[in-house]
């Protein structure tokens, strides 16, 4: 008898020291002087956007693209935003330009990655593309939204 109520205190001890520590820990989001980090918007996220990964003041995406795709279809971003791009090719020839920016990668034989950096300095919708052939009319594009 006495080892089942052993048993049970620690079963009802190790549960209050459970709920204890997950209610009592700080946010994962907070640094030491108590300020929260940057967060993206996951409400404002919609079906095959990419949300932005928040690195000091430049937003990363990762853009990958293989046999007439580009994924995702539509990056948003915010005017006088920095940019970093990275393209992943895992099927085939491709490169990645930006209409309007002057930016990109270079043309690159798959497996390959390339980043590259610029800044929205202007509002709009610009469309991203693979420039080999006629890969943009096959569907290897999407869209820059910068607001």
């Amino acid at each position: 008898m006495n080892k089942l109520i052993s048993a049970i205190a620690v079963i009802v001890l190790v549960g209050l020291g459970a709920w204890y520590y997950s209610g009592n820990r700080p946010a994962q989001n907070q640094n030491q002087a108590g300020t929260s980090a940057p967060q993206t918007a996951q409400n404002d996220v919609a079906q095959n956007e990419m949300p932005p990964v928040l690195v000091g003041a430049t937003k990363e995406f990762t853009v990958t693209g293989g046999k007439f795709y580009l994924s995702p279809k539509t990056i948003m971003v915010n005017e006088g935003d920095r940019v970093k791009i990275t393209f992943k090719n895992v099927d085939g020839f491709h490169d990645l330009l930006i209409e309007g920016f002057n930016a990109g990668t270079k043309q690159m034989q798959s497996p390959a990655e390339e980043s590259f950096e610029f800044t929205a300095d202007k509002t709009g919708s610009f469309e991203y593309y693979c420039s080999v052939g006629n890969h943009r009319a096959m569907g290897m594009k999407g869209t820059l939204v910068v607001k």
